[in-house]
This record gives structure tokens, sequence and C-alpha cells, in this order.
């Protein structure tokens, strides 16, 4: 499972299409690939230009700041700081974390050490899986499209363009 992260992260990181990830790695399932490959596009948007917080990188710091990396009390957006950081946090971290999260988990049904690492590191979606792909794919969707729409994720613009087309919007002052 290691391996094949890795694999699909630098194919993925340097610029490589889905595509292109699905021949590389067929035994893994559509949605371990598409967690690789939802990681990846974080680093390969990391210094872009992002519609709410200047770059990528900015946004990321700002979403990460009140998450921790668990027991460590170390916020995520440390490692938001600066591009490096963030590929030693993909490539050597977040795997270390997968590691003792499958060391830590109660074994049901007699489960490997290595199913369990690969489950951690590739398929188990959480909240905070979704919430990550929500927030790259909205970037990205919003770099490649150039769509105006998301400026209204300022809370004054929105309100300001709810108040000139006639529409109820939460109390301003």
């Amino acid at each position: 499972a290691l391996f094949a992260y890795w694999r699909g992260l630098a194919i993925c990181a340097a610029g490589g299409k889905y595509s292109r990830l699905c021949s590389a790695l067929p035994h893994l399932t559509p949605q371990e690939r598409l967690c690789i490959y939802s990681l990846a596009l974080h680093l390969r948007l990391f210094g872009d230009g992002h519609y709410r917080s200047g770059t990528f990188q900015n946004d990321l710091a700002k979403n990460l700041r009140n998450v921790a990396l668990p027991a460590t009390g170390v916020p995520l957006s440390v490692f938001c700081s600066c591009r490096p950081l963030a590929l030693l946090f993909a490539w050597l971290l977040l795997p270390l974390a997968a590691l003792v999260a499958a060391v830590r988990r109660p074994s049901s049904g007699g489960g490997s050490l290595g199913g369990a690492f690969a489950s951690s590191l590739l398929s188990d979606w959480s909240w905070f899986h979704y919430w990550r792909l929500n927030c790259v794919l909205a970037s990205y969707h919003a770099l490649a499209t150039s769509d105006p729409g998301y400026g209204l994720e300022d809370k004054q613009l929105f309100l300001a363009a709810c108040e000139r087309q006639g529409v109820a919007a939460s109390l301003s002052l």
C-alpha cells in the first residue's frame, strides 16, 4: 500500500491525470485512487491563486489551524507554512500517522497490520476526507473557471448582493 501511495502521489503531483493513475495502479479501488489524487491536487494547487485567501496555501493554513494531528495537538496548519513541509507531510508524516492508527486500531476479525495500514492510508473516509475533497475541488473549479460567483464566499459581498437582489439573508449591521 505504501509503495502504491508513493507511486500514485509522484504521478499526480507531477501533473499526471487521473486516467494515468488508474492505468498505473489498476489494483487500487476508485476510492483509493481518489484519495491519492485529491491529496496530490492539494500539492499541485499549493501556490496557486485562491478565490478567498490569496493562495491555496493560505486557505489551507486558515482552514487547518483548528485541526490537529491526532494524539499530538500539533495543528495541521503547521505543515502548510511552506511547500517543502507540505511535501514532507504528504510523503512521510501522513503514512506514519496511518501506521500509528493501524497499530492503535482494535483488531476485528483477526485482520493484519498491513491491511489495517492500507485501510488507514487509503480508504478510511472520515468527515475530514470529504471536507478536504470539497475544499480542493471548489478551489480547483474556481481556478479553472474564474467564475465570479466564488467572490460571494465573502460574507459582506454576499449580503450586499442579496440586498441588491431583494433576497432575505441574515441580518447585517
